[in-house]
């Protein structure tokens, strides 16, 4: 190893084990003498200002606090290029492990995603076979990271367009969002791991060798093979009006229009404020759907009466509504149209107690009309430049925010979710001043757990039956002016959502949490909204910067 000032250069590769148990290796552009940092074009510079400190845990069992720091996006030509520098910010060693990735059994850094705002699209790191597979680039099996020296990692992602000038990253652990990163370009070569075994092993010792604070280990890569799994995820975003539910992501947008507004108890013939409510939609498929593909109209029930009956409405109900759209829209458009009864609800229609959930019922009760929309169209604006009209987002990418601002509110609240041992939880929240971010409003607070007992991370203590799934499932976020809530935005993959909210570690007692929730952001004129707190109840004038 060489050793230049403070900065620690570590030139041989990792463990056999990190390559060995994916049945590949990968070795990169350079040989395994070259340092991470040699001068490569390109090369990712630091970027202190963009950091912030948080807690990591190890299998939801050993958690420790840790800087995250975020020393550059770089799109190289074949992939997109993160350099992640983490420190331990605890007293003692701290097991790596997964600590920075997706489940207990992945090493690798693959917990950081990188979020276009804009786009509306989120990027996974390269992957052994699957969305589930080990990550490539750096990994921690078999390292201690050493209290106040400095890892430095690369993940490797999916090349980014041209068009994406910033990304937000999202980190694991309760670092939460790093917005405004900017992407450079160039290219990049990471030291590759060593072919030779007894070399690996020879890493592994230099690594855990000590090393006095302040000092640099570059950790070396493993390059993804031409056929690693790679992931660019449509964003969806939920927003919630007293009459209709709408989910857009960049691709298509579904409107569920809810039963109780457009028909009659048990009935399949529109209303008045059925037709519209349906006019409204037509226009909107007018202007924003691809004429050229077909929409899908599908009508639900809910869970009471029979399933033969509820798939006959559902089908009644499908029909009137295609009928009264073609006649709105006129000729040219291409319909598909079923029923599915009570058989894929959206909401859970028992409260956990056992009792009859209303709230659940009525979602459940919808027609959804889905179309995909227009692709991205390019125009030109005041000074003659040629910008491109996302259908994602939207907006522009948000500078990044040190810290959280000023508290706005403070409250103490009971869980709304029976889920632990220990019964109903105590918590105290803070909220923040709320932020946009490309074409979504970020919801930034924290929760400090009062109950006295260490909690259970895996568990979900804020849980909707109406709005199953996300972290925070009772919170949402409100325009005062109209009703609307806002709830959290996720990407869906193999039919598993993943919300995009910053999920707690460890539940230390007392110590405060930092946590986000990405939602659609409302008009650009809302300059404040309401922000629902599930069980700490509605909180008024949370201004939005």
């Amino acid at each position: 190893m060489t050793v230049l000032g403070q900065r620690l250069v570590l030139t041989v590769g990792l463990l056999a084990a990190m390559t060995g148990c994916t049945g590949r290796t990968g070795t990169g552009d350079a040989p395994a003498g070259t340092p991470a940092s040699s001068g490569a074009a390109g090369a990712l510079g630091r970027t202190s200002n963009i950091a912030r400190d948080g807690i990591f845990d190890v299998s939801r069992t050993n958690e420790a606090r840790s800087r995250v720091q975020i020393d550059g996006v770089l799109r190289d030509p074949k992939r997109t290029v993160l350099r992640v520098t983490v420190t331990n910010l605890e007293a003692t060693e701290q097991l790596g492990i997964d600590r920075f990735g997706d489940s207990s059994s992945d090493y690798s850094f693959v917990g950081f995603k990188l979020l276009d705002p804009v786009g509306g699209k989120l990027y996974h790191a390269y992957r052994l076979d699957n969305v589930y597979g080990l990550g490539f680039g750096s990994r921690l099996n078999e390292i201690k990271l050493q209290p106040g020296v400095h890892y430095s990692a690369v993940v490797y992602f999916p090349p980014l367009p041209q068009s994406v000038t910033a990304v937000t990253v999202l980190s694991p652990g309760t670092t939460g969002e790093f917005t405004g990163v900017p992407v450079t370009e160039g290219s990049h070569t990471a030291t590759p791991v060593a072919e030779d075994a007894r070399a690996r092993v020879q890493q592994i010792l230099a690594i855990n060798s000590p090393h006095p604070p302040g000092a640099t280990v570059e950790l070396p890569a493993v390059e993804p093979p031409a056929d690693a799994f790679s992931l660019v995820a449509d964003v969806s975003g939920l927003v919630v009006g007293p009459e209709r539910e709408t989910l857009s992501s960049p691709a298509q947008r579904s409107v569920a229009l809810r039963s109780d507004i457009l028909f009659d108890f048990g009935r399949a013939t529109l209303t008045g404020r059925a037709k519209t409510l349906l006019a409204e939609t037509a226009k909107e498929i007018t202007d924003g759907a691809d004429p050229s593909r077909p929409i899908t109209v599908v009508g639900h029930t809910d869970g009471v009466g029979s399933p033969s009956d509820n798939q006959r409405l559902s089908e009644q109900r499908a029909r009137a509504v295609e009928a009264q759209l073609r006649a709105a829209l006129g000729g040219g458009w291409q319909f598909t149209v079923s029923g599915r009864g009570e058989s894929q609800p959206v909401a859970e229609e028992r409260k956990p107690d056992g009792s009859d959930n209303p709230e659940g019922r009525a979602r459940n009760r919808r027609v959804e009309i889905t179309y995909p929309r227009k692709p991205a169209t390019a125009t030109s604006g005041p000074d003659g430049a040629t910008t491109t009209q996302a259908t994602g987002g939207g907006g522009t990418p948000a500078a990044f925010r040190a810290d959280n601002g000023t508290v706005v509110a403070e409250r103490d609240g009971t869980s709304d979710s029976q889920t632990d041992s220990v019964g109903p939880v105590r918590f105290h929240l803070r909220v923040y001043p709320f932020y946009r971010d490309g074409g979504y409003l970020v919801a930034v607070f924290d929760l400090a757990n009062l109950s006295g007992t260490k909690l259970d991370p895996g568990l979900n203590y804020f849980r909707s039956p109406a709005y199953p799934g996300p972290a925070y499932a009772s919170f949402g976020v409100i325009d005062p002016a109209t009703g609307t809530t806002y709830r959290t935005a996720f990407v869906a993959v193999d039919n598993v959502k993943s919300y995009l909210d910053g999920q707690l570690h460890g539940w230390q007692t007392v110590q405060p949490q930092r946590a986000y929730m990405y939602v659609p952001a409302p008009p650009v004129g809302v300059r404040s909204v309401t922000f629902d707190a599930g069980p700490f109840g509605k909180i008024e004038n949370v201004p939005v910067d």
